[in-house]
């Protein structure tokens, strides 16, 4: 709450005049076409990628009150989203057919990755100042290097523009949940600023006499501070922290969910950014990074169940450089050249300490031709000091039709996913023999605009070939087990979306994923892949009052052969709530109104992962109130 005090009291401070013609005259951005830097590490509109790209507006995210990043996520076209329990329990992120380990997820285009698991941790970051979230689905190690397999998440922080502004809300709801989020951004001069804090708690929805030890508590913070130069030079600096308590009631799932009434969990993440921008010619533009993020996470399991008590300390952090030049020969070339310098350091507390060191170049060109067809091409060199080099290559296409707003688009791409420290140098079970896995995919589509881009509706097929798989095995006449490059894997399969704000009061969005794996060595689905996914939503907007609902339906999905219950069964997950306006312009309060958002309204029982009891029914009603 001391939080909140600070940002009311700023804002008391503030008077500002804002005018209602010039929001009127704002045009709306459901039906702008976003601009991306993820696919290309170029601002480009994405009407004008050969790649696939959802982009998640800030304004969405405070508009439906998503609490975390994975709520934010769980709808986009080809991502799956399975979290091991409720609130803040570990979290994966999937994207056509490619593992929690073969998709990268950037903060700012910082790596947040695990360099011990290999794995980014959905639930160690906030949602806090958060600009859009892009999303990109395909093979994108050209640009992005190791573990871009499957996709790209790249989380983007607000900047602060206009005259200062503050919000400031709270909630309280099911298990004893509570959540507080103030903000604070704005400019002056050249200065902008942008700042806020977060805190969620809850006892969680599996705290009972049977069960208990389900308490989960996050705190956040976020900042990003502009400065424009006269020179058309910008320099920006962004940062985050985050702190998680999570009791773990789950011990294990396999063959049946036993529970643990004392297993914890904490975790510190903390990173920063820092980077300069300048355009140096009318033709030349030079983009400076340096980033560092850092994960300190300790875990404790007393009996019971078992005998005996766990203690681990696992510190990790990762630094990278990053310099890239854009050329550009007017209209219709633009090149992008760039170097890389990244070094990852994993530790675990008595056991070991390594760490890998990784350099990068890489290409990438764009052919503009008569504004109708524009052909990418780009080529990535990576040095790692374990385990040699990799050359990845990409290509793209994208034909315009503007005179009946049709766009076909298609991409090949290989990648690769580099093995983790607990792959290589984990005491009794890592390989430093391991080699990188390898992949080469393969998308087309098609994107339709019709009514003035009111009405936009496509499909995409996608297929993704993987070898170098890696796997763990048991070394033979031993009961020690050991990553090794055997696997080889195929997905395939289809996107296809709709949305529409057919009035300006109603939007409405739907989405299908059929997606097909095979293990080509046991001839077997892949772990936690569902066949059919069906996402789909609609907002209502009358007078004060602003109504959402959203749904998910996701199939079966295969767990393991060694289990009677080989396969985790479907489910549905329904959505509801929105925002009423309370009261309007009081000085310098511009609005407060109330906010409520139910999830798994439906109470439907089920696990994104096997053995991990989801959330049944659960809500979160309280007030926001924005000041200017």
């Amino acid at each position: 709450m001391a939080l909140l005090s600070i940002v009311l009291m700023v804002s008391m401070m503030v008077v500002t005049v804002v005018t209602e013609d010039a929001a009127a005259q704002a045009p709306d951005p459901r039906r702008l076409d976003p601009v991306v830097v993820t696919a290309t590490k170029v601002e480009t509109p994405q009407g004008r990628l050969g790649a696939s790209v959802t982009v998640i507006r800030g304004d969405e995210i405070v508009e439906k009150n998503y609490p975390t990043v994975e709520e934010a996520l769980r709808h986009v076209p080809g991502v799956d989203i399975q979290r091991s329990g409720g609130l803040g329990r570990t979290t994966a992120i999937r994207i056509r057919g490619a593992g929690a380990q073969q998709v990268q997820v950037m903060v700012d285009g910082l790596r947040v990755k695990s360099p011990t698991l290999g794995i980014a941790e959905l639930s160690d970051l906030s949602i806090d100042a958060i600009e859009r979230i892009e999303v990109v689905r395909g093979p994108q190690s050209t640009l992005h290097g190791a573990d871009a397999i499957g996709g790209v998440v790249n989380i983007i922080t607000k900047k602060g523009q206009g005259p200062p502004r503050a919000t400031a809300q709270v909630e309280a709801g099911t298990d004893e949940t509570y959540r507080q989020h103030a903000a604070l951004s704005g400019s002056w001069k050249a200065f902008s600023y942008s700042l806020s804090g977060s805190h969620y708690d809850t006892r969680g929805h599996l705290h009972s006499p049977a069960h208990g030890n389900d308490d989960a508590t996050q705190s956040a913070l976020a900042g990003r501070f502009d400065y424009d130069f006269p020179w058309q030079g910008t320099l920006s600096l962004k940062g985050r922290y985050i702190s998680n308590k999570t009791d773990l009631p789950v011990d294990s799932a396999m063959p049946t969910t036993v529970f643990d009434p004392n297993s914890q969990q904490q975790s510190e993440t903390w990173l920063y950014n820092v980077s300069y921008d300048q355009k140096v010619t009318a033709w030349w533009d030079t983009h400076l990074r340096y980033g560092q993020w850092f994960n300190r996470a300790g875990f404790q399991d007393p009996p019971p169940p078992g005998t005996f008590t766990t203690l681990t300390q696992i510190n990790t952090e990762r630094r990278e450089a990053e310099w890239v030049n854009n050329f550009h020969a007017g209209k219709w070339n633009a090149l992008t050249l760039g170097a890389e310098h990244r070094h990852e350091v994993g530790r675990n507390r008595g056991t070991f300490r390594e760490e890998i060191n990784v350099k990068s170049l890489f290409a990438q060109d764009e052919l503009r031709l008569f504004e109708r067809v524009i052909l990418g091409g780009g080529i990535r060199h990576e040095e790692n000091d374990v385990f040699g080099e990799a050359l990845t290559g990409r290509a793209s296409f994208a034909v315009l039709v503007p005179e009946t707003g049709t766009k076909f688009r298609g991409a090949w791409g290989e990648g690769f996913r580099a093995p983790s420290v607990n792959d290589l140098f984990f005491p009794g079970f890592g390989n430093p023999q391991l080699q990188p896995e390898e992949s080469v995919s393969y998308e087309v589509g098609v994107d339709q605009q019709l009514l003035k881009n009111r009405l936009r509706f496509g499909a995409t097929y996608f297929k993704n070939e993987f070898e170098n798989l890696i796997q763990i095995v048991n070394i033979p006449g031993t009961f020690l087990f050991q990553p090794v490059n055997v696997g080889r894997a195929e997905t395939e399969g289809v996107e296809v979306y709709a949305e529409g704000d057919p009035t300006d009061w109603l939007t409405a969005y739907a989405n299908y994923t059929y997606t097909h794996t095979e293990d080509l060595l046991t001839f077997k689905p892949l772990r936690r892949f569902p066949r059919n996914r069906w996402a789909t939503g609609v907002t209502f907007t009358w007078d004060k009052l602003r109504l959402f609902a959203e749904a998910v339906v996701v199939s079966k999905q295969f767990e393991t052969a060694t289990n009677a219950r080989s396969y985790n069964r479907g489910h549905h997950r329904l959505d509801f709530g929105g925002s009423y306006l309370l009261w309007g312009r009081a000085g310098i309060m511009e609005r407060a109104e109330l906010i409520a958002r139910f999830n798994n309204i439906t109470d439907e029982r089920y696990n994104e992962v096997f053995g991990f009891p989801a959330p049944g029914f659960n809500c979160l009603i309280g007030l926001r109130v924005a000041f200017q």
